[in-house]
C-alpha cells in the first residue's frame, strides 16, 4: 500500500489546498501547482503501474485505472486553473467518475474490503458534488463543497494515505 498511500497523501493536500483556497476566495491559480504536481505523480505512478501490471490481473487493471481517475481529476483543475477554462467540463468529467467509484464501492463491499467501500463511497460525494456544482451550476451547494473537500482531504485521503505510509493500515 506504499505508493496507494504516497497517493492519497498527496491528493489530501490538493483536497485541502483546493477547500481552503475556495473559503479564502484566492485566486484559483495559486493551487494550479499542488494539483498538477498531484495529478503528474498519480498518472505516471500509475502509468508504471500498468506496463507492469500482469496481464491476467484484474486487480492491477482496476488499480491503474482508480489512479487514472484521480490523476486526471486533479491535471484536469490545474490546467483549467491555468487557462482561466469553464468548468463545467470538469463537473460532467465528475459524473462519470462518481459513478465509476460508486460501482468501486460495491465491488469492494462483495470482496470485504469494507474499508476501501467507505473511501471509494466518500469520493464518489465529492465527484458527485463537483457535477451538481460544476456541471449543472447549483449555486446553494457552493459552500459545501470547499468544507466538503477538507473534510475528505483529512478523513478520506490524506488521514489514511499517512496510515498507509506508515503501516498502520
Amino acid at each position: 500500500m506504499g505508493f496507494l498511500g504516497l497517493c492519497l497523501l498527496f491528493v489530501g493536500i490538493a483536497l485541502i489546498m483546493n477547500g481552503v483556497a475556495a473559503i479564502s476566495k484566492w485566486d484559483a491559480k495559486t493551487t494550479a501547482f499542488i494539483n498538477l504536481v498531484t495529478g503528474s505523480i498519480l498518472v505516471i505512478g500509475n502509468f508504471i503501474g500498468l506496463v507492469r501490471a500482469d496481464a491476467s490481473s484484474f486487480a492491477d487493471y482496476n488499480n491503474a485505472a482508480g489512479g487514472f481517475l484521480f490523476g486526471v481529476t486533479y491535471l484536469f483543475i490545474a490546467v483549467n486553473y491555468l487557462a482561466g477554462l469553464d468548468l463545467r467540463a470538469f463537473g460532467w468529467y465528475s459524473v462519470c467518475v462518481a459513478l465509476v467509484a460508486s460501482v468501486s464501492t460495491v465491488v469492494c463491499v462483495q470482496n470485504g474490503a469494507v474499508s476501501l467501500a467507505l473511501l471509494w463511497a466518500a469520493w464518489a460525494v465529492l465527484w458527485l458534488e463537483g457535477f451538481l456544482q460544476l456541471g449543472l451550476g447549483i449555486k446553494p451547494l457552493g459552500k459545501i463543497f470547499p468544507v466538503l473537500s477538507i473534510l475528505e482531504g483529512i478523513f478520506a485521503t490524506g488521514g489514511p494515505g499517512l496510515f498507509m505510509l506508515f503501516g498502520w493500515w
